[in-house]
């Protein structure tokens, strides 16, 4: 029978090979319904094959592959992540989920081709597209898709090209005008489990190989558009100045002080336009989009309320217009305790744990199966906290203890499914 140790190698091969894929030389891009997207998500489902799954995908790219028991069609164990990726991408963001989800998959697979009764449930990994948003301005676009959460409004977004959703769904071959039917609805899902790297340095900063979720940020995006007046930079005194960017100035110094004051809370000011632009004009125009995140949704909205209230009299003080755009808003995601102490419970006895419980302050398609299902994940230490770039990396070693921790996790909800003791029926997501 193949070992854990045999298929952490292959986890590592096959990232290596998903992130040789790409729309552009030189840099690891790979957005949903494009060609490489198609070619990474047929490797997977080569790989699922491979598993033993039965494979399956829907029109936005999501791929699926299932281990029935006993032909009964019932709930599923559902082990995921996502194959799309941001531009100028880390290979293991994403990928390295579905595919220690896959070698799970082999690994129990081959333990009941050689005589083990199997698991009480069936067993499905999945691989979603477009979760980065990249494209379409659509986050979790695979999750959503399968979840029925997708709005239909959206399928009127355009790309940069200038093709909208439903276009790219109807040139990949699917109907863009056909409601799917959701591939998971509550009575279809017995849990979600999503293995991920960390993107971030907690774990790594432990000392420490793994560490287990409790709970996913909640982000709130806004755009603030400051607009005073363009003048000559060297004529118009001090006073007489309506500063467009110095208000913007204030503003994100603001969001960076409550931020570093309130455990916990973090706020990025990623994007900056200014105009006119030139040297010697004072702006008369600025934007800014501001990323605001906790835990706890009401400690985030508190800090909002303060940021934009700073921001205001900023501009106030400038004689400044402000217009404030709400762009994003998703409540923080809580893990499920019953889905978490399996993942503590499979780390003791792999000789892991007991892992450090953590938040996220990445979001995670996670997220949006929480809507149908119990949910829990695993992370995976980011060495030197890095993701989202080039450089992002894994440590072997981390894979092979994550993979033998995520099998034992099923096993663990098996021994709990058989004793009829994983979840009251009034904790199951309806």
């Amino acid at each position: 029978m193949v070992t854990t140790a045999e298929l952490a190698a292959t986890v590592m091969a096959r990232a290596d090979r998903l992130g040789s894929i790409s729309e552009d030389a030189g840099r690891l891009v790979r957005r949903p319904l494009t060609g490489p997207a198609r070619d990474a998500e047929d490797l997977v489902a080569s790989w699922l094959t491979e598993a033993g799954a039965t494979v399956t995908r829907d029109a936005v790219g999501n791929v699926f592959g299932r281990l029935e028991h006993a032909g009964d069609g019932g709930p599923a164990l559902v082990i995921g992540s996502h194959v799309d990726t941001v531009r100028d991408a880390g290979k293991y963001d994403g990928p390295l989920g579905v595919l220690l989800g896959i070698a799970a998959m082999a690994y129990l697979a081959a333990r009941e081709d050689e005589g083990d009764p199997g698991l009480p449930f069936a067993l499905e990994v999945v691989a979603f597209a477009g979760e980065e948003g990249v494209r379409f301005a659509a986050p979790f676009l695979g999750s959503r898709f399968a979840t029925g959460t997708l709005p239909d409004e959206w399928l009127a977004r355009a790309d940069d090209e200038g093709i909208t959703l439903a276009g790219a769904i109807c040139d990949a071959g699917g109907n863009s005008d056909a409601p799917p039917r959701a591939r998971y609805r509550g009575a279809d899902v017995l849990a979600y489990i999503e293995p991920h790297i960390e993107q971030g340095p907690i774990v790594d900063l432990a000392g420490a190989a793994l560490g287990v979720v409790e709970a996913i940020v909640g982000p709130e995006r806004l755009r603030l558009a400051f607009t005073g007046q363009a003048n000559h930079a060297g004529t118009t005194p001090m006073p007489a100045r309506r500063d467009a960017l110095a208000g913007a100035a204030e503003a994100i110094l603001v969001a960076e002080r409550v931020a570093r004051d309130v455990p916990g809370l973090v706020a990025t000011v990623g994007e900056i336009a200014v105009a006119p632009g030139a040297a010697n004009v004072i702006p008369g125009a600025a934007t800014i989009t501001m990323d605001i995140r906790h835990a706890d949704d009401s400690v985030r909205v508190s800090a909002v309320g303060s940021i934009l209230e700073a921001a205001r009299q900023a501009a106030a003080s400038r004689d400044l217009d402000l217009v404030v755009t709400p762009e994003m808003e998703v409540a923080a995601t809580p893990c499920h305790g019953a889905v978490t102490a399996a993942i503590q419970a499979a780390a003791r006895r792999t000789g892991m744990g007991p892992l450090r419980v953590m938040t996220s302050g990445a979001g995670h398609d996670a997220m949006v199966m929480s809507s149908v299902a119990p949910i829990g994940m695993l992370f995976v230490r980011s060495p030197g906290g890095i993701s989202h770039h080039p450089s992002e990396s894994a440590l072997g070693g981390d894979v092979l203890a994550a993979l033998r921790v995520l099998i034992a996790t099923v096993d663990e909800v098996a021994t709990k499914v058989r004793a009829g003791s994983f979840l009251a029926r009034s904790e199951v997501v309806a």
